[in-house]
């Protein structure tokens, strides 16, 4: 057995290799996609149910972990948005320029990149994504914002084209992206989840798509639909399986790529620390949601448990915890995470240069 798992290690380099250049392309949602989004793509079907890409979030948290564990993560994550108020103000192009650089080297190193639109609310110059207090400024009119010719309408398709000046210039470098708009869809806490008629918040989906797919032709982009820890207007008895209820939040099968969801501890609502759990009914719950597709750890406060994931599943497709060196996802939990034989770091990934 030990001499089995031993001769995986050494082969899985030339492996993956292979697999990748002989796996079934996936078809993507994007029938254009550039040659190395679909390596990319293709890398990650081959992979699948098998092993598990090891994500950290920004810069700072990355370092953390390399520090940590002596193992660069395969994923980082990045945030289309600069934060600071007025939108489009100097602060907030500042923060925006600041980022380019540091993925563009992240990628050139192999890493695959994913981003998450943490979108400020487009009609208001200081608006947040969040709704309510302290950091919320007010619900945004989902029906008036996905009809064509009112104010909220314009309003999103012009924020939509600043901000896919920035996506032009990974598209222009040749940079892979997995792209994560709309994250937490249905949790409630951000501006474009509709409770009440979720298929508004489907169609601004649509919206971002047919922008930066059909129009802009952005042809880097890899779309991920990611769903949050419950469900706003669900049943509040079940708020969190609420299966029927998510579904219509969902833009439709011929607009995502890969779906995820993010977890953070929850006794509420039923979500254990990462140490305890590989989170087999959020698996089981996006599997209802979005049956085929394949499934992401997309965003939490640490890895789910390895052990479990390698001995009874799920296998996620990745994992990103949100920080390392954190009280929910601590120094050793980080060790152990990033050198567990089921986890792919950055130097198990292919070259994609060479694809």
């Amino acid at each position: 057995m030990i001499g089995t798992v031993c001769l995986r290690h050494l082969l899985l380099p030339a492996l993956l290799v292979i697999w990748v250049q002989t796996a079934a392309a996936i078809e993507p949602v994007n029938p254009n996609l550039n040659d190395k989004a679909r390596a990319v793509l293709n890398y990650l079907e081959t992979i699948y149910r098998d092993r598990v890409l090891v994500g950290m979030n920004g810069d700072r948290e990355t370092e953390k972990a390399i520090q940590i564990s002596g193992k660069r993560p395969a994923v980082v994550n990045y945030d289309l948005c600069g934060w600071n108020s007025p939108t489009w103000g100097k602060s907030y192009t500042k923060v925006m320029d600041a980022k380019i650089e540091p993925i563009l080297q992240r990628a050139k190193q192999g890493t695959i990149i994913t981003m998450t639109f943490h979108w400020k609310n487009p009609a208001k110059k200081d608006g947040t994504a969040w709704v309510n207090p302290p950091k919320g400024t007010g619900p945004f009119d989902m029906k008036a914002g996905t009809t064509p010719g009112t104010p909220e309408y314009k309003a999103v398709m012009e924020d939509l084209r600043r901000h896919g000046d920035y996506l032009q210039v990974f598209e222009d470098a040749g940079v892979p992206i997995l792209f994560r708009p709309l994250h937490e869809i249905d949790g409630g806490w951000f501006w474009w989840t509709d409770a009440e008629t979720p298929e508004n918040t489907a169609e601004l989906y649509r919206m971002i798509f047919d922008s930066y797919v059909k129009e802009r032709k952005l042809d880097n982009l890899i779309w991920v639909y990611n769903a949050g820890v419950k469900c706003a207007g669900a049943d509040p008895a079940d708020p969190v399986e609420a299966i029927e209820h998510r579904k219509r939040y969902y833009p439709g099968d011929q607009y995502v790529d890969i779906s995820g969801i993010d977890i953070y501890p929850s006794e509420h609502y039923g979500w254990k620390l990462p140490q305890e759990s590989s989170y087999a009914k959020a698996f089981e719950i996006m599997s209802k949601v979005t049956p085929g597709k394949m499934l992401a750890f997309s965003e939490g406060a640490g890895i789910p448990d390895p052990d479990a994931m390698a001995q009874a599943g799920p296998k996620w497709l990745y994992c990103l915890p949100w920080w390392a060196d954190h009280r929910l996802n601590p120094k050793d939990w980080v060790d152990k995470t990033f050198n567990h034989p089921l986890m792919i770091t950055l130097d198990e990934l292919p070259d994609w240069d060479a694809r």
